[in-house]
């Protein structure tokens, strides 16, 4: 039979403290199953064990003495079992005792001085260590033998480079690190530092040991015959990832408000049917454990978690009503949603015609690898206020999705400034384009080091020189209008700058040139900032390959958006968007309402999330937006259209071949159904209300 883990399921997480040893479950039940959950993610053991282990290296919560069963675990697994509610065990072997650290000082991380990491009385343990290898097995058979879970999550599955201060310790230096690296590297020792040259084969190693030891807990667990989840960050059937503010980590920067959107899109873009949970704190950060996270801010992790595929999570410190987690109210909206229409997240997929290319992390060094994410996301963003739907693909998934056609579904694959693709990836993304699909390549996107081209499809045959960055593109403007009146320094239409980097290259013949690059000239004092020419340099190339179309733009255009916020720099980018991507569905709305693209086995599925109230680091209160339209792009006239928020038939006319569609008031979210007219009347809409 499938696994009931591959169907959709809706989480509440009650990330527990010593002192929860006693609290009520059938309280704590009722308030997950009015949230919507029918999953129950509760502490097990690890650090601390919410039930009476007999295993030597677990400490039993003290307060459990206090708890008339001395079993809270037990006791959470009866009643969530009388109420058809699933219970998966929370376990953190991320740390030990001191009593245990004394007796296994192996299993510990160590500093390249030797030292042990030591947070409030408890010692980091590595992944590399008998611990995690071995004896976490141990504890997965000890609760698989005493309780009906429905399985595991294992949090903080990671090296512990880093405590919870924000202190940085560095690279594990343990016996068994150093014994496992020289195996895996052929015979080098351990790195010293992050910026030494092996740090790259250091982070292959540590991702290589996390994704080997998901696979040993996923075989163990798949051991016992009964259904059971394993929910790991890497290498297990169900991915883990957490949406939250992390505003430590921000210092003076903005936030990312799509880093969910993104991160679901593309893991469900590489692994399709492969489920993922999105974990929601309700809390600002961990240093802030009681301060409750915006509302709108937790809703938007659930939303865009669920607009992609993904299973939402919310998690709250404590037991239920202990604590003030009053940021829940409107993540209970979007978890009963989804819980409600799990027949419809069944069998959402993407519809996309746009794969927009994530950069593979720390390629190039740390500097390079920030001005690619930054390309990134400024074309993100761009495409997300065009409300031209794209699904996310990683750079190192690229590749893979080459075989079994699973590109094909695309029309246009955008790579923004992602650097050399290696080989394979070339391969790949020469033969879709050959088969038909069209490509567009950003910045230095398939180009090496040195210079050379590594796509067949590309319209460029070598760059000339080293790209041209910082200074060296002040004052530089793109123009994809006619400029005849040039050497009389007048210009007309749209001339947008330039910024970050920009490339000059030999093109290959009988290909198209469009616009140009104005040269740079002085700019200051303003009495001398003129002088822009006309260069031969275009701002965008094209050229036929096979069946498709590769067209290139040589500058960072999506850095330039992102820094600068200009519209018209990014209608620059969309006017060569839209031609190469075939978009179906669009929209009439504000830029800050983001539309993403689904299909369900009878029709599209369009997610429609209001995001007017981002703020610089969090979202606020939204603003409803009236009056929005969809358009559906060679329509029949004979689609039904339905909002699910309000359970109502919309109205829609025909405009040539486009099917416009009105739209409700736009609260929080919409999820709005395109039907052909011959689906029943009783299969529309995907579950009941």
């Amino acid at each position: 039979m499938p696994s009931r883990w591959q169907r959709p399921f809706t989480v509440f997480q009650t990330n527990l403290q010593e002192v929860d040893a006693v609290m009520d479950v059938e309280a704590a039940l009722d308030v997950i199953e009015d949230h919507g959950a029918d999953t129950w993610l509760v502490n097990a053991g690890g650090i601390v064990a919410f039930y009476p282990t007999d295993l030597p290296f677990q400490a039993r919560n003290p307060f459990l003495a206090d708890r008339p069963s001395g079993d809270l675990l037990g006791d959470a697994v009866t009643a969530a079992e009388r109420r058809g509610v699933q219970v998966i065990a929370r376990l953190d072997l991320s740390k030990v005792s001191a009593a245990v650290a004394a007796e296994h000082p192996e299993w510990l991380f160590g500093s390249a001085a030797g030292e042990p990491q030591i947070y409030n009385a408890l010692y980091s343990t590595c992944p590399s260590g008998d611990y995690y290898q071995n004896r976490a097995l141990d504890i997965l058979d000890e609760i698989l033998d005493r309780y009906a879970v429905g399985g595991f999550f294992v949090n903080w599955f990671n090296f512990n480079e880093r405590d919870y201060s924000e202190v940085v310790h560095g690279i594990c230096h343990c016996a068994s690190c150093a014994e496992r690296f020289a195996e895996f590297s052929n015979g080098r020792a351990l790195p010293t530092a992050h910026d030494t040259a092996d740090l790259p084969l250091w982070l292959r190693y540590t991702a290589a040991t996390l994704e080997d030891l998901g696979r040993k807990y996923t075989g163990h667990v798949a051991s016992r015959d009964r259904d059971l989840a394993l929910v790991l960050s890497k290498g297990a059937p169900v991915l883990y990832c957490e949406g939250n503010n992390a505003f430590r980590h921000m210092p003076g920067k903005e936030l990312w408000p799509h880093a969910t959107a993104e991160t679901v899109s593309a893991h469900l873009s590489a692994r399709p049917g492969a489920p993922l949970v999105l974990n929601a704190p309700a809390h600002v950060d961990s240093t802030y454990r009681m301060g409750a996270e915006q509302p709108e801010h937790l809703a938007q992790h659930l939303l865009q978690a669920i607009a992609r595929g993904g299973n939402p999570s919310t998690y709250i410190l404590g037991a239920p009503g202990r604590l003030p987690m009053t940021s829940v109210s409107l993540a209970r909206d979007v978890t009963r949603f989804h819980r409600e229409r799990h027949d419809l997240y069944a069998t959402l997929r993407p519809a996309a015609t746009i794969a927009l290319v994530r950069p593979g992390v720390g390629r190039g060094g740390r500097a390079a690898g920030r001005a690619a994410l930054e390309e990134f996301r400024g074309t993100y963003q761009a495409l997300q206020e065009g409300h031209l739907p794209f699904d996310v693909v990683g750079l190192r998934d690229l590749a893979a999705m080459g075989t079994g056609g699973r590109l094909d579904r695309y029309r246009l694959i955008v790579l923004p400034d992602v650097g050399a693709l290696g080989a394979e990836a070339s391969g790949v993304v020469d033969a879709f384009v050959e088969r038909g699909g069209n490509l567009l390549a950003t910045g230095g996107s398939g180009i090496t080091p040195e210079g050379g081209v590594e796509l067949a499809a590309s319209p460029a045959a070598r760059r000339i020189g080293a790209p041209l960055t910082g200074e060296e593109v002040w004052s530089t403007y793109a123009t994809l209008d006619e400029q005849p009146h040039a050497g009389e320094n007048r210009f007309v239409g749209s001339v947008v700058p330039v910024y970050g980097s920009n490339a000059r290259y030999v093109w290959k013949p009988g290909g198209d040139k469009s616009g140009s690059i104005l040269a740079q000239a002085p700019w200051g004092p303003p009495e001398l900032s003129y002088g822009h020419t006309v260069s031969g340099d275009p701002a965008v190339a094209s050229i036929r390959y096979g069946s498709g179309v590769s067209s290139m733009i040589t500058s960072t255009i999506g850095r330039a958006y992102r820094e600068f916020a200009k519209t018209e720099i990014r209608e620059h980018l969309l006017s060569v968007v839209e031609p190469l991507a075939d978009v179906r569905v669009g929209a009439a709305l504000p830029e800050q309402v983001e539309l993403i693209l689904g299909r369900d086995e009878e029709g599209y599925v369009v997610h429609l999330l209001n995001q007017t109230g981002l703020r610089r680091r969090s979202f606020g209160p939204h603003v409803p937006v009236a009056d929005g339209r969809l358009m559906l792009h060679r329509a029949t006239g004979n689609e039904s259209v339905t909002s699910l928020t309000t359970r109502r038939r919309l109205g829609a006319r025909m405009d040539g071949d486009v099917l416009v569609i009105d739209l409700p008031v736009i609260d929080l979210f919409e999820v709005i159904c395109i039907r052909p007219a011959t689906v029943p009347e009783e299969a529309r809409g995907g579950g009941a209300s």
